[in-house]
């Protein structure tokens, strides 16, 4: 209380340091510490099938029923498919997230209904299949948490459902999945070449992964022994569920901002030693009179430290609040496919322990050494100086402008990761997307095979859809396709060029196949490179024809004219997943269009464009350009299709601009928070040399007298009082500068298009450091230049 100053600065300084660090914590813990909330975590495991090549991928329906009867290997296993259905037959239909998975899935993930029952035997075969369970999220939003909800129907993809259970709220209600219907094959399903399902198992008791793996290796031996036309050379691979759950980027994210929130509190603490370290200088005579009256040692010590965990706690206290604020923003920030759904991120028991351990913890690392010194006066030179002016030692001043070194190093190595995650983001923002985003608006449309139960029925169907799109205004252009930009691949095939085929089926490449109306090229402001693009003439009777992507065409035709040659990729009937293979022929080649993301790296991803017309399914989505503000477009949208269809679902609708914004949302809150961290740690930088300097100016008030009366300049003050701070700003510049090499590689997996050595970034940062420590080092320097130099040479 009596020092109002030290105490508020000290206590802020602690709160920020302490809640940064809590708040980042709270999503380490929630995501890579925190136990799963399973019966079986440790030995839950993933089984994926091996291409040839070394990548994974999913498993085949028929794949699965092998892993069934591997019952000396799994205690559970289920599969499981992602889907959408289209919930009907309310006022305003939509696309409901849905998952059609085995029995056991919810014995595996340890679910059990706050309602009604799981799936039992009988509802995996085909007819008996129509029944549901629902989140306990979706029956809050669509049914108001009716207890009667049990038996009730509902239609999804214009066929009836019965409701039979209802999840308890948790980790499900963190997914986007609304309701799970049982996994009954088809049978187009069952084949060995569609590798579309999820498979997740827990171990037999006394089984280890290593050992799970040996057997999956003899297990897909076997099967490509016994099925080599499409299993040559594919292998089964076993993970355990905790190292697939969360991303080796989301980990090095948090490891990232994690260091960087704990750079941010150790500036904290050194400039919380120099404080204290002013402030025992200033009570020299105090302490010297206290020991001259018989305080031991010891007794100083514990006096000094009192004063620091008092501070420490009270910042920490301050810091719960800071972490809670900090905490709510991030949740809000963060997007929600950041964290895997059992990652569960909260301000809990286990944080508040760590809130306190780090108080403590704080309050040891800053208030130690200086209490050590202050316990050591000398004391018939600190009783007749009294503390006023009196020289701190070489000792003490080493330490302190070593603590500012620090403080300037940290926050370059801060800087210089944030300048090139901007640098970075600035890249990504700015690349070639291989379309014109501008103005234009997508949504996605599931259509009812059921109503629509043949290919020219669905034809004339989008053709209506398509008419009462253009006819509103400020409608330019109109288009479908199977998958957006920046959504995936939609579809993909594997393909050979004719007359090249390879014998191993196995082993043929794949690329993604896109099927789209003609004006989809100039919906999206696409460019030609050679040929021609689809057009209206390319009917289903006509000969297959097909656009090529640039990479497609630089890849596997190596200088050679692709126009004219053809490509065997299988053609599927409508609402069909299997088809014969066909000679498309090659009439087009177009840019590539970025399929991941901004930030994805395409340049694998070879791809082809064909017709509709020729090759027709029912998922689709639309391409709208507008001639003015898409807004007015994204209005009037949904409501003109189901004037012409009531039972249509128009989902996300969003304009191309908000996809690709939400495409960067991990680059930009990482950027983002880096940032904030590192403006945090360059003001603490800034605050703790300013300390220094203006305690140096109030300990050389006799020198500077002196100097003044023998006729120095105030110019000569000024640059004697810069120097010092410059040169300590320096040896932080070179100290961060050689830290920073090391940190540029540690992030090299996290930007896009930025050279390890960053010489922009680095410039950036020199100028900023040294522009904040010239701004840091004027006040005191411009105090000493006004002393008076006959006051002074009274100080005592």
């Amino acid at each position: 209380m009596r020092n109002p100053g030290f105490s508020i600065v000290a206590l802020l300084t602690i709160a920020v340091g302490i809640g940064s660090n809590a708040a980042i914590f709270s999503y380490i813990d929630g995501a890579l510490l925190r136990p799963l909330p399973y019966d079986h975590a440790d030995q839950m495991v993933r089984v994926s099938e091996k291409a040839p090549a070394g990548s994974s991928t999913r498993v085949s329906a028929m794949e699965y029923q092998d892993l069934v009867r591997e019952g000396d290997t799994f205690q559970y296993i289920t599969a499981q498919q992602w889907n959408t259905a289209a919930f009907t037959g309310i006022a305003e239909p939509f696309q409901v997230p849905n998952e059609r998975v085995s029995l056991q899935f919810f014995e595996i993930f340890t679910a059990k209904p706050l309602l009604g029952r799981l799936f039992v035997a009988g509802e995996d075969q085909p007819g008996h299949d129509h029944v549901a369970i629902i989140s306990h999220a979706f029956w809050v939003s669509q049914f108001a948490s009716d207890p009667g909800v049990i038996g009730k129907s509902i239609t999804l993809d214009e066929e009836p459902y019965t409701i039979i259970g209802v999840m308890s709220a948790g980790t499900f209600d963190r997914t986007s999945t609304k309701l799970w219907r049982p996994l009954a094959f088809s049978k187009e399903e069952l084949n060995r070449y569609r590798r579309r399902f999820n498979v997740w198992a827990v171990l037999n008791p006394g089984v280890t992964l290593g050992q799970a793996r040996a057997r999956m290796d003899a297990t897909a031996s076997r099967i490509a022994h016994d099925f080599p036309d499409s299993n040559k050379g594919w292998g089964l691979q076993v993970d355990s569920f905790a190292s697939i759950l969360v991303g080796s980027d989301v980990k090095l994210s948090l490891y990232l901002l994690m260091a960087s929130v704990a750079m941010v509190l150790l500036i904290a603490c050194a400039n919380l030693a120099n404080l204290t370290l002013a402030r025992g200088a200033a009570r020299e005579r105090e302490v010297a009179i206290r020991a001259s009256l018989g305080a031991g040692r010891w007794r100083l010590v514990r006096q000094f430290m009192t004063e620091s965990l008092l501070l420490s706690i009270g910042g920490g206290v301050l810091g719960v609040a800071a972490a809670y604020g900090g905490l709510a923003w991030l949740k809000r920030a963060v997007p929600g496919h950041f964290l895997p759904p059992s990652a569960y991120v909260d301000m809990d028991g286990r944080i508040l322990a760590f809130i306190f351990s780090l108080a403590v913890l704080t309050g040891i690392i800053f208030g130690l050494y200086p209490a050590l010194k202050a316990s050591r006066p000398k004391l018939t030179d600190s009783i007749k100086q009294g503390g006023g002016g009196a020289s701190v030692g070489r000792s003490g001043r080493s330490l302190r402008n070593t603590l500012v070194t620090a403080e300037v190093a940290l926050a370059f190595v801060l800087l210089t990761g944030a300048g090139l995650l901007i640098h970075s983001f600035f890249n990504v923002m700015h690349v070639e997307t291989g379309f014109d985003s501008s103005n234009v608006v997508t949504a996605h449309l599931a259509i009812s095979t059921r109503r629509l139960t043949t290919g020219p029925m669905l034809e004339e169907y989008l053709r209506r859809i398509v008419a009462r799109v253009e006819a509103l205004p400020g409608v330019r252009e109109v288009s479908l396709t199977s998958a957006l930009p920046m959504e995936g691949w939609g579809w993909g095939e594997t393909f050979s060029i004719a007359g090249q085929k390879s014998s191993d089926s196995t082993r043929q490449p794949a690329c993604y196949f896109k099927m789209v109306t003609p004006t989809y090229f100039q919906a999206l402001g696409m460019h030609l490179l050679k040929g021609r693009l689809l057009a209206g003439t390319d009917l289903a009777d006509s000969a297959p024809v097909l656009v090529i992507n640039q990479t497609m065409a630089s890849r596997y035709f190596k200088g050679a004219d692709p126009i004219g040659q053809h490509l065997l990729i299988y053609k599927a009937p409508y609402n069909s997943n299997t088809g014969a293979e066909v000679a498309w022929e090659i009439v087009g080649v177009v840019a590539d269009e970025k399929l991941r993301g901004l930030s994805a790296d395409d340049d694998q991803s070879p791809g082809v464009y064909v017709s509709t017309k020729q090759s027709l399914q029912p998922y689709q989505s639309l391409v709208v350009r507008t001639l003015a503000d898409p807004r007015l477009v994204m209005r009037a949208l949904p409501g003109a299709i189901h004037e012409l269809d009531p039972g249509q679902t128009v989902d996300d609708v969003r304009t191309l601009e908000q996809i690709k914004s939400d495409s960067v949302g991990d680059e930009r809150i990482r950027t983002l928070l880096l940032g904030i961290f590192a403006a945090i740690a360059m003001l603490l930088s800034a605050i703790g040399l300013y300390g220094v300097i203006a305690f140096t100016v109030v300990q050389r008030t006799r020198e500077i007298g002196i100097r003044t009366a023998l006729g120095a300049t105030a110019g000569n003050i000024m640059w004697a009082v810069l120097r010092g701070g410059l040169s300590l700003t320096g040896l932080g510049l070179l100290i961060g500068f050689l830290a920073s090499l090391g940190l540029s590689r540690l992030l090299s997996s996290m930007v896009f298009k930025v050279p390890l050595f960053d010489p922009l970034s680095l410039c950036m940062v020199v100028c900023l450091l040294t522009l904040m420590a010239l701004v840091a080092c004027f006040l005191p320097a411009r105090r000493a230049t006004r002393i008076n130099p006959i006051i002074a040479l009274r100080t005592d």
